[in-house]
């Protein structure tokens, strides 16, 4: 147990709370989601503070003397969707597609971690949650979604009540909500602006009679509106659309209505869509798909513009929370003591009045489509890139074997090296794919010795780069095939290395000098994992059920028999092999999506052990092995494991926790006890710290003996089912069988081995001739004639089929022997064909089973068949 981490406690604090219950801690991720606008919560010259998202988490980043620091924490259910906050940065609220809205409080606790203080749950129940606005005071948070209905509901959330103030149906013909942006006047903090696809909307909540009002202008023929702002200490209001129009409202005169507004007038600013519009300093700034920044004053009249060198299209612009402090003077050596910035007049930059004002404006963020974070200072003239650009999708990643490197490749093929130490990208390369669908990098592979990484895409390509200096090898990319390329795996001499794809088809190239060459092909299974388990063996699980045995001919001529098939071996009856690991002592265990852990000899591939895995969240995948031999690391479809070694089929041997709102695509583990995932739809890569100690701990508590896999049955350890299961355990003992001549009966604590697979028929588990065999050679390795009632009802619990057939899968199987959806079944010609078909099954076996469930059959050569409705017989079979 030297592996584990040692950790000293000192206060009960949040992070002492984590250590004692989570089995990983989420300390890093290495990217984050450009599709949701970031929030600017600076308040200090000295650090940059934002807020942004990736995947269900939420990222509170701090950058203070070129240091970079993220606190990461999970709040959420689903993909994180809005993040807004108040006028003072303190509070932040964030919400999820469906499940909740969050309000986190960053001071809630000194130099800590931000606190969800106020959680909604399912403010919509099945409708999707689509927007998320926060007054400039913090107490009003107001709420959209659409689906059934579009709705707009209202809290005074400090107050605590579940239920909303007040809720209000949108018309569905206004389109989907995209932001909601409250007013900063001192007087009316609590009117918001909406922006619908289709329309704009204006209102208020009137706190004393708790009621909610909305107004929408008329219709002037604008569309696709983006976003929306009010203009402090004015009447006005501000809505830019995609067809690069700004659009004016001003209050209407003619009505006595503090919401009232009416169509002032369009500018047509842009022939680029304007995506972004905010209001700070008494000005105007927007941001458009061309990357241009642009200021005016109040009335709309341009005075200033920014635009990079490399032009992106700009998705979101945030002001720092606190005003800028200046004053303005030539001479250089004011006290440093104050906090005043001193600027220099003469090398301000000026608008375009007649004037020529000087442009003051504190500092804001600008994030890009592509992933870019920038903080602009325009009166410094400024730029820096903060975090990781995250341009695209992540399609694939690795780990280095030596150092701590982690490597992922997106979607448009760029290629990133980060130094897992320093937290920094390092390198980077922009590989030469064609960016469709098609021809994406979807495996990443270093090799064992760290000095090359292969990569596969989905248009059959492989890309072989030195990791050290980030160049594409002169013979790259090799093409055998126009198929996916779903594995990559190197021997571990790193001679070798091996490609499959979607088809089944596997190639085996060899180093000669720089260049690969192809030495070996053959067609095989559909492949669902590879193993080296020697430089010149390997082995593939496929969905044909079958494990297969590879031999690699490692002789100085190359041929392209160079790779052959030296055994196939049948391990699996109806469920599918996921995933396997090699374990020590020459094991090898495989994971299947009935959710089973078996235990093979590496040697003659006979099993030895079947063991209960995890059934809560879809079959195993990714199975690792982590250092000191004491663990080993899975994930599911939405959550990442570690179960400690060995294995026996406890419940308490394993703990996981929630990982991806939608779907893991892969896990890795570094030595440094990290592990490293990332899933459909991430920009970036999430870096787990493994945590044992929960593990360890839970497994004091879970009791000895049954007690632990009794928590698996109704009504645990003293639950009716239990009590059944014994009673049956001792009428077996006493019921005729094996044929013996009368004998006087005793009552022992254990039963006769034969009598296993019927005494496990008895209490619930209808194993098939495949299972009964397998379950035979394993108490056959256990190396006794007689077993317990606590042996047998482990052997139970490993081995029953958690998901026994419905209804709807008998009617399947027996329409394929019926011929016909509304033939009747033949009883005769059932019984022949089962003795044909599949396990094979003797006559008077199946003569007795009809006979039970039809007295009146009575099977004779000489009749005709017994004719049995399709439904009759499904419904007793069920």
């Amino acid at each position: 147990m030297g592996e584990i981490v040692p950790y000293t406690k000192t206060t009960d604090s949040f992070d002492d709370l984590q250590h004692r219950c989570q089995p990983f801690i989420l300390e890093w991720i290495f990217g984050f989601n450009p599709r949701i606008p970031l929030v600017n919560v600076t308040a200090s010259r000295e650090a940059k503070e934002m807020v942004m998202a990736s995947g269900n988490a939420i990222i509170f980043y701090k950058f203070v003397n070129q240091t970079e620091s993220i606190q990461t924490l999970v709040g959420h259910k689903s993909t994180i969707n809005t993040i807004t906050t108040d006028g003072s940065g303190r509070f932040v609220a964030s919400s999820d597609n469906a499940y909740c809205i969050n309000v986190w409080d960053r001071d809630a606790i000194t130099d800590g971690s931000p606190v969800a203080i106020r959680t909604i749950y399912e403010p919509f129940k099945s409708n999707e949650i689509n927007a998320v606005g926060l007054s400039h005071d913090a107490r009003y948070l107001i709420a959209a979604c659409s689906g059934t209905q579009n709705l707009l509901k209202v809290w005074q959330w400090t107050i605590g009540n579940d239920s909303p103030d007040d809720c209000i149906e949108l018309p569905p013909r206004l389109g989907k909500t995209k932001n909601i942006r409250f007013c900063t006047d001192l007087g009316k903090k609590n009117h918001f602006i909406v922006t619908l696809e289709n329309a704009v909307i204006f209102g208020y909540f009137d706190s004393k009679n708790q009621k909610l009002h909305i107004e929408v202008p008329r219709k002037h023929g604008f569309q696709d509106y983006n976003d929306s702002v009010f203009v402090d200490d004015t009447p006005r209001a501000v809505s830019v659309t995609a067809a690069g129009m700004a659009i004016i409202w001003s209050d209407d005169k003619k009505v006595v209505s503090p919401i009232k507004k009416q169509f002032l007038k369009y500018l047509h600013l842009k022939y680029a869509s304007i995506n972004v519009i905010k209001y700070c300093d008494q000005k105007l700034i927007t941001g458009d798909d061309d990357g241009e920044i642009r200021f005016y004053d109040t009335y709309m009249r341009i005075l200033y513009w920014f635009k990079q060198e490399d032009p992106e299209p700009i998705r979101t612009i945030s002001f720092n929370v606190l005003p800028r402090k200046y004053v303005l003077d030539n001479v250089q050596d004011r006290s440093e003591d104050t906090d005043e910035e001193v600027l220099c007049f003469e090398s301000l930059p000026r608008d375009v009045s007649l004037e020529g004002n000087p442009v003051i404006i504190r500092n804001f963020i600008m994030a890009t489509k592509t992933g870019h974070i920038f903080d602009i200072d325009i009166v410094q003239n400024k730029i820096q890139e903060l975090y990781y650009s995250s341009g695209s999708i992540i399609t694939s990643f690795d780990v280095h074997p030596k150092e701590a490197q982690l490597c992922s490749c997106d979607g448009n093929g760029k290629i990133t090296v980060y130094d897992l130490k320093e937290r920094q990208a390092i390198m980077s390369l922009n590989v030469p794919i064609q960016r469709t669908r098609r021809g994406r990098i979807t495996v990443l592979c270093y090799s064992p010795c760290g000095t090359y990484l292969a990569g596969g895409a989905e248009n059959g390509y492989i890309w072989v780069v030195n990791p050290e200096t980030m160049i594409i090898s002169a013979d790259s990319p090799l093409q055998y095939n126009s198929e996916n390329i779903r594995f990559l795996k190197f021997s571990p001499d790193s001679k070798f290395f091996l490609f499959a794809d979607d088809e089944g088809s596997i190639g085996l190239l060899q180093r000669e000098y720089e260049c690969w060459k192809l030495t070996g092909k053959c067609l095989t299974h559909k492949i669902v994992d590879i193993l080296f388990v020697s430089n010149v063996k390997f082995l593939t699980i496929g969905d044909d059920r079958h494990l297969i045995r590879y031999t690699i001919d490692s002789g100085e001529v190359s041929r392209m028999d160079n790779l052959a098939i030296s055994d196939r071996f049948k391990i699996e009856q109806s469920a599918h092999s996921t995933s396997f690991l090699l374990l020590s002592s020459d094991q090898l265990l495989v994971a299947n999506d009935q959710f089973k852990f078996k235990i093979f000899n590496l040697k003659t591939f006979s099993i030895l052990n079947t063991f209960l895995a995890p059934f809560h969240d879809g079959p195993i995948r990714n199975l690792t092995l982590l250092p000191g031999d004491y663990f080993f690391a899975f994930m599911t479809d939405r959550n990442i494991y570690i179960h400690q070694l060995p294995i026996d089929g406890n419940p308490f041997k394993y703990l996981g926790m929630f990982a991806h709102p939608k779907k893991l695509k892969a896990i890795r583990n570094m030595e440094d006890h990290f592990l490293f995932s990332y899933g459909e739809g991430d920009h970036g890569v999430s870096t787990w710290r493994i945590n044992a100690i929960p593990l360890i701990e839970n497994q004091k508590y879970c009791g000895s003996g049954l007690d632990p896999y009794c928590s698996l049955l109704p009504g645990g350890k003293n639950g009716c089912y239990v009590k059944e299961m014994l009673s049956l355990f001792f009428y077996n003992q006493i019921s005729p069988k094996h044929n013996e001549e009368i004998t006087d009966i005793s009552i022992r604590d254990a039963m006769d081995v034969r009598d296993v697979p019927n005494y496990m028929r008895s209490i619930g588990f209808h194993m098939t001739q495949f299972e009964e065999d397998n379950l035979g050679k394993e108490i056959e390795q256990m190396g006794m004639l007689f077993l317990t009632f606590e042996e047998v009802v482990k052997l139970f619990l490993n081995h029953r089929t958690l998901m026994n057939p419905g209804c709807e899968e008998i009617r399947a199987a027996l329409t394929l022997i019926a011929k016909g959806v509304f033939d009747p079944v033949d009883l005769k010609a059932f019984n022949e064909q089962l003795a044909t078909l599949g396990e094979k099954v003797d006559s008077k076996t199946m003569t007795f089973y009809c006979r039970t469930l039809f007295p009146e059959y009575t099977p004779d050569e000489e009749s005709e068949g017994f004719l049995v409705p399709l439904d009759e017989l499904v419904e007793k079979l069920c």
